[in-house]
């Protein structure tokens, strides 16, 4: 997770950052979320053609910003 986070800092100031684990193998799941401060940071991620950390290319996503109150009115 500090490696992920350490990575995409480069790019804007990373809120969050949460690499999921398998409870039975012990090995991470192979997909992680970061959040950025501001859409801005974001932007710079994507202006990078290719992502590589520790030898392994990512594929990254853009998941559309959803403020903390649509989140928890979608859930009710």
């Amino acid at each position: 997770t500090e490696e992920l986070k350490e990575y995409f800092s480069q790019f804007g100031s990373v809120q969050r950052c949460q690499l999921p684990f398998d409870k039975d193998t012990g090995f991470h799941r192979r997909y992680c979320w970061i959040k950025f401060s501001n859409p801005q940071d974001v932007q710079n991620v994507f202006q990078k053609d290719s992502h590589i950390l520790e030898g392994a290319k990512l594929a990254l996503k853009q998941q559309p910003y959803r403020r903390h109150n649509q989140r928890k009115n979608q859930s009710e």
